[in-house]
Formats: C-alpha cells, sequence, structure tokens
C-alpha cells in the first residue's frame, strides 16, 4: 500500500513539472509571437487609392524597439482584376536603401486573397524582411519604388504602358540596451540564446591539442554575436575559427553560431570544463539572462609534448638582487637625444672654427701691404684730353677696388653696387662716401660736356683716387665681416660653447637614474620596504601577493630593470601571463643585449616575442657613443687637412682618414637610430582576454583570426570603442579596446 502511494505521488510530481515547464515554454513562445506581427499584418492596415489600378504600401513591425532586436519591414502589392489581367511581365521592385540596418529576405512571398477596397477588389501579395538596428536612434525607411507595365487593351500586340509607384517611408525608433541590471561580462548580444560544448575527441593528454567548440543557437541576429571568454586553469586556450547558420525561413530570424577554442593540456588528471556563462539580452522581456552551459569531466593523460606542472622549487623562477644603491636602467630617448645633439653640436662647432681658421690664413695673406696700382701705372696719353685722363683713372680705381674688395670687376659698375659691397667689406659710412664722391666726380670729368667739367689737373685726381684706394685697403676685410661681426661671432662662440658645455654636463648625468616617471618619486624607504614584503612572499610561494608588491614598486620606478624583471618572474609563476609579459617585454627593451631578460622573453608564447613583439639585441648607447667620437675625431681631422699647409699626398690622406670616420660615425648613428626606434615600447598593448578580430569596428564584421591572451599588438588606429590592431603574425583586425593593455603609457617613457 505504501508503494503504490509513493508510486503515484511520483507520477503526481512529475506531471506538475512537466505541466509547469510546458506553460513556460509556452509564455516564451506567446511573448516571442505577440512581439511579431502577422505574415499579412499590412494587409489590414493600409488604406488603398481605387484610383490606382496597382497599389503599393510598406510598414515596420513594431516602430520602437531595441538595439538588435528584430523589427519586420513588409511591403504589400495590390492589384485589382483589371491590373492582373493586363499585367504581361513582372514588375520591377527597387527595395529601399538601408543605413544603420542589416537585413535578411524573411520566408517567402504570401499570397492574399482578394478581397474589397473602397468599392474595388484588390488581390495582395506580401514581401517580408528581416530588419536589425545595430546603433540606437530614430532611423527612416526610405521609400521603395514599383516599376510595372500595362497594356492598353487585351491585344497582343497592344502597345504598353509603364508606371511607377512609391511606397510610404517608415520611420524606426530603436532605443539602447537598458544600463539597469546590466552584468560586468555582456559584450552586447541581443537575441534568446542557449549554450552548449562539445569536444572533438574523447581523450586528452598533455601537450596534445584539443578543440572544444561553444555553440550559441537561439533567435536574432546570432552574426552579431561576440566570441565568449573560455580561461582554464589546467589548459592554454587559443581562438579558432567562427561558423554561423542564418534560418530565415520562419516569422523570427533564428540561427547556429559555433566558435572553436584550441585547448593544451599543460598538466594531467581529472579536470573540470567549467560552466560557461553567456550573458545576452532579451528584448521580448527586456531583461538580461544568462546562457549556460553544463560542466564536462575531462581526463587528461600524461604526455611528452608540454611539460606538465612541475614542482615548486623547479617552476619557480630566480629573482635578481636587488639594492637600493643599485640605479640601473638601461638607455633611454632623451639621453639618446643629448649624445645626437652632443655629436651634431660639436661637428658644427669644429667645422666652422676650421672654416674661420682657413678663411682668416687665407685674408692674412691677401691683407699683405702693397703699393697702390693708382700711383704706379702711368695715365694713358692717347689724346692727353682732361675726359681721357679721367676715365682711365676711374677705370684703374675700380680694378684696384675690385682686386682689394675680392670680387669681380663687374660688380662694381652701378653706384649701389659699390657702396652696398664696400659696407659688407667693413668700409665705413664716411668712407664710402668719400669712394662715391670720387667716383662720380670721375665720372662726370670722363663723360660729361665740356660745361660740366670742372678745372683740377690730372696729378689731383691721381691724388684723390689714390688717396680713396688707400682709405679701402685700410678698412676693408678679406671676406666682408666687420668689427660688428667680429663681435657678434664671439658672442655666438660663447653661446656655442655655453651650450656644449650643458651638453657635455647632461651627458655625463647617468642614464640610470630612477626618476619615477609616470607615478610620484617615492623616498628611498618605501621602495625597500614593497621590495622585502615582495622577496619574502616569492619565498612562501604567494605568487600572487609578490607580484602586487613588485608592481606597487615598479609604478615608483619605473626604469628600475631588476624590479620589472622580478615582477615579471612573481606574475609568470602566479599564472599571469599579461603581466609577465608587460615586465618582461618592458625591461627587454631597457636591457636588450642581457642573457638573463632574453631567457625570459624565450618563455613566453609566440604571439608575444615575435614579428612586432621582437626584441632586437641591439646596444643603443654604446652605438650612439662611438658614432659621436667617430664623428668628432673625423672633423678634427678634416680641420687639420683643410688648415694646415702640407704636402699633397699627406693632405688627401687627412682628408680621406676624416671622411671615413665621418662615414663610420653617421652608418653607426643610423644603427642606434634603428635600434631606438624598434626598442620602442609606445604604441604597443597586451590582450587581456581572448578575442576575435573584426575586419571592420562592428561584432557582425567578419573575423580575421583571433587573438589569445599575452599577444602583443601594435595600435593602428582608435575610433570609438574599437582598435585597430595589427598582430605579430602581420594580421590587421578590429578588437574592442577594453580587451587591451597598454605595454607602456605615455607618462612612463
Amino acid at each position: 500500500m505504501t508503494r503504490r502511494v509513493l508510486s503515484l505521488m511520483r507520477r503526481i510530481s512529475r506531471r506538475a513539472v512537466s505541466v509547469a515547464v510546458c506553460t513556460v515554454l509556452s509564455l516564451d513562445a506567446s511573448v516571442a509571437a505577440n512581439a511579431q506581427p502577422s505574415p499579412t499584418a499590412i494587409v489590414d492596415r493600409v488604406r488603398v487609392n481605387s484610383a490606382r489600378a496597382i497599389d503599393f504600401h510598406a510598414a515596420v513591425f513594431p516602430e520602437s524597439v531595441y538595439v538588435g532586436q528584430q523589427v519586420t519591414y513588409q511591403v504589400a502589392v495590390l492589384l485589382s482584376e483589371d491590373a492582373r489581367n493586363r499585367l504581361r511581365r513582372d514588375p520591377e521592385f527597387r527595395p529601399p536603401e538601408l543605413r544603420g540596418l542589416l537585413a535578411y529576405e524573411l520566408g517567402t512571398p504570401r499570397r492574399v486573397p482578394a478581397r474589397e477596397y473602397s468599392g474595388r477588389r484588390y488581390e495582395a501579395h506580401v514581401f517580408q524582411r528581416a530588419l536589425f538596428g545595430i546603433a540606437p536612434g530614430v532611423l527612416t525607411v526610405p521609400s521603395p519604388q514599383l516599376t510595372y507595365f500595362l497594356s492598353q487593351s487585351s491585344s497582343y500586340f497592344s502597345r504598353e504602358e509603364r508606371s511607377v509607384v512609391h511606397a510610404e517611408s517608415a520611420q524606426l525608433v530603436v532605443m539602447p540596451l537598458p544600463e539597469e541590471g546590466r552584468p560586468a561580462d555582456f559584450s552586447g548580444a541581443v537575441g534568446v540564446l542557449e549554450a552548449r560544448t562539445s569536444f572533438d575527441a574523447t581523450a586528452a593528454r598533455v601537450g596534445d591539442p584539443l578543440m572544444l567548440t561553444v555553440r550559441l543557437e537561439g533567435e536574432g541576429n546570432v552574426k552579431l554575436l561576440p566570441r565568449p571568454m573560455v580561461e582554464l586553469p589546467w589548459a592554454s586556450v587559443v581562438p579558432g575559427s567562427e561558423r554561423v547558420r542564418i534560418d530565415s525561413s520562419g516569422a523570427l530570424v533564428r540561427g547556429v553560431k559555433e566558435f572553436d577554442f584550441i585547448l593544451t593540456p599543460t598538466r594531467p588528471g581529472a579536470v573540470v570544463l567549467p560552466v560557461i556563462r553567456y550573458s545576452y539580452f532579451d528584448p521580448y522581456r527586456a531583461t538580461y539572462e544568462w546562457a549556460e552551459s553544463t560542466p564536462a569531466d575531462v581526463q587528461v593523460a600524461d604526455g611528452t609534448l608540454a611539460a606538465g606542472t612541475e614542482s615548486d622549487e623547479t617552476s619557480r623562477l630566480p629573482l635578481r638582487s636587488w639594492q637600493v644603491e643599485e640605479r640601473r636602467a638601461g638607455y633611454d630617448v632623451p639621453t639618446i637625444w643629448r649624445l645626437s645633439l652632443l655629436g651634431i653640436w660639436g661637428g658644427a662647432a669644429l667645422l666652422a672654427f676650421g672654416a674661420w681658421w682657413r678663411r682668416r690664413h687665407r685674408a692674412r695673406q691677401a691683407e699683405a701691404p702693397t703699393e697702390s696700382v693708382v700711383t704706379q701705372r702711368p695715365l694713358s696719353e692717347a689724346d692727353g684730353s682732361p675726359g681721357s685722363i679721367a676715365r682711365d683713372l676711374r677705370r684703374t680705381l675700380l680694378q684696384q677696388l675690385a682686386a682689394r674688395l675680392h670680387v669681380p670687376a663687374g660688380a662694381l659698375v652701378v653706384r649701389a653696387d659699390v657702396e652696398r659691397v664696400l659696407r659688407r667689406r667693413g668700409v665705413t659710412r664716411s668712407s664710402t662716401r668719400e669712394v662715391l664722391t670720387v667716383l662720380d666726380a670721375l665720372a662726370v670729368e670722363g663723360f660729361g660736356d665740356a660745361t660740366h667739367r670742372r678745372e683740377p689737373g690730372p696729378d689731383d685726381l691721381r691724388a684723390q683716387a689714390a688717396r680713396v684706394a688707400e682709405l679701402v685697403a685700410a678698412e676693408a676685410v678679406a671676406q666682408g665681416r666687420t668689427r660688428l661681426w667680429r663681435r657678434r661671432g664671439a658672442q655666438h662662440g660663447s653661446r656655442l660653447g655655453l651650450m656644449l658645455v650643458v651638453l657635455a654636463t647632461g651627458l655625463a648625468t647617468p642614464a640610470e637614474r630612477t626618476v619615477a616617471q609616470g607615478g610620484t618619486t617615492s623616498g628611498p624607504g618605501d621602495v625597500p620596504l614593497l621590495v622585502r614584503e615582495a622577496s619574502a612572499a616569492y619565498e612562501a610561494r604567494r605568487y600572487g601577493a609578490a607580484a602586487e608588491r613588485f608592481a606597487e614598486a615598479v609604478s615608483q620606478r619605473p626604469r628600475d630593470v631588476d624590479l620589472l624583471m622580478n615582477w615579471g618572474n612573481a606574475a609568470w609563476s602566479a599564472g599571469d601571463t599579461v603581466s609577465a609579459v608587460i615586465a618582461w617585454q618592458r625591461a627587454a627593451r631597457l636591457e636588450p643585449i642581457t642573457a638573463d631578460v632574453q631567457e625570459r622573453l624565450a618563455l613566453l608564447p609566440p604571439g608575444a616575442r615575435g614579428g612586432i613583439a621582437e626584441v632586437p639585441m641591439v646596444p643603443v648607447y654604446p652605438l650612439m657613443v662611438v658614432a659621436t667620437v667617430c664623428w668628432v675625431l673625423g672633423t678634427i681631422v678634416l680641420i687639420v687637412a683643410w688648415s694646415r699647409t702640407a704636402v699633397a699626398d699627406r693632405g688627401v690622406l687627412r682628408v680621406s682618414v676624416g671622411a671615413a670616420l665621418m662615414l663610420v660615425g653617421a652608418g653607426v648613428a643610423a644603427s642606434a637610430w634603428w635600434g631606438t626606434s624598434a626598442l620602442d615600447p609606445h604604441g604597443l598593448a597586451v590582450v587581456r582576454r581572448p578575442e576575435a578580430m573584426r575586419v571592420q569596428p562592428a561584432f557582425d564584421a567578419n573575423t580575421a583570426g583571433g587573438l589569445a591572451t599575452g599577444d602583443i599588438v601594435r595600435l593602428a588606429a582608435v575610433q570609438e570603442q574599437w582598435a585597430r590592431v595589427e598582430h605579430a603574425d602581420g594580421r590587421f583586425g578590429w578588437v574592442p579596446a577594453e580587451r587591451l593593455s597598454l605595454l607602456v603609457t605615455d607618462a612612463v617613457r
């Protein structure tokens, strides 16, 4: 009796549960069904113009939706009985241009039996499209166009008449998703979804790849669904391919989207694939829901392709010794600038000095005292007239002035040119005016008529010309540098020397100084305390706490390579790949030729150490020192070769040696600058979690491959919440900006 009662109660309870489940499912179906219109809803809504043989209408259902929710766009073509008999070919339909909406052809066209509108019977043909808004706002669906041809009579050879009709345009209000109740891991999925997981094999081995497929199925535009996040402590996860299938044969667009993940187990034993929770927004209930998969047990056998879990003593990386007095920060860009400026300014100063010395040497030779040509050269006695004597004197004076001023004789033809050249060569204003007066007098005497000539004889003219020639010879300099210019040159020389001293002082400042760039410079007691706490936590195998302490110390001394290395060691031991990549990459770009730094980089995944993430072993600072020394020595050798009056073959040898030194310095400097640009960490970012790259900044765009946790990418452009990146293997694509962490911020430089 008791068994029968228990059996009856079990049956009743099972019946009640099944009824409840059916009720819930029917409610869900009714909610979704009520949100969608009838396939012929537009026929009951339109107002037919009975004056038209063929009428054309369009409408959207509903007129207000959420982002990503389906909108049904219906177009109705109404044919009168007369138009159906006269229509010999199908009408031409031109759909509207949709902006900000994604469209799918929905189902098959529906034919509605003829009914009467305004005293005239029409047969309706309804076409449907599913539209999805991808951004909030008020959108307008433009008016579609229908072109048809009707014969003017029932005769087969009757001429056809072309007509064009337009349907109504429609407005659609796309509302943003509500902020209330939004989960923290929500990534923009809209619809009614279910989640499932499956493996491509029943057994797994350490090091053997295993394919995990996450299947999302349900109502909505599944093409827009972003990739779910999968992180496992017992395996490395790399995103794989994606597959999408859309079914638009019913009233609601449905589909399936599958995401592949390549798992590589790293430890043997019984492990569990946890429940994958995928958050989405249900537009019909206006609530956020979760699609949850079922957990699965996985047995991982021992393997040889990848190392399993090692003991703490074996897997723990050794820390670098750190001391308060030790200031290690590698090279920095300001130091490279100081070295470059020192070489450039030093070489320019030495070249300027050599050019000045050469001009001065030649000027001393040119300024040797000579007797005036005017007093030595006899006057022309061709005709013995005063005019010919004045012309000969003027020509002789100009020739002597041109020789003394080191200009061609043709440059002293115009009076303004004579004045300009004399002033540039340092002749005083009064002497210049006197020279111009004598030249004018000689011109008047030699080329003027008898009424304008004066009385002085040939001896007086010769005396005036000789006097002004002596004035110019005494005051003019060789290369046009007056006393004023000499004073200014001395001032510029002193300023140049002061600049060189400042640059040398800045260069002498150690490059290893550790100013807290991007953070607050801490006192000497704060960082040692953090280092002691971090080291103690690391020795106690509390790697997470040690990584946090080292990260705090690095924030105060961002260029300390020892702290960066220890931070990366602790993060790597704690399983924090992103922090390890950031720490070791920054340390490697400060000390690219250190052995233990290169060993740590070899532990990182390929996406964090290859391609654009590769750190070239270029000693930038020593190369810049060598380039500066070669440049300065080459300049000195060239100056010596130019300024000394030596044997010809020895001068050529000096010039060749100097030019070779300068070329070597230029080549070494170019190598250093290339290393500087290759080691520059700015513009690089680390992927925080697996993500798919898109060809466009939208979740519905096609994928361009996946990104794994810890991969390094270069930022190419930023658009709103998206970033266009270049992967280490050369691929370009768009990813959400929140999935990236900058390798180094602008504050840390």
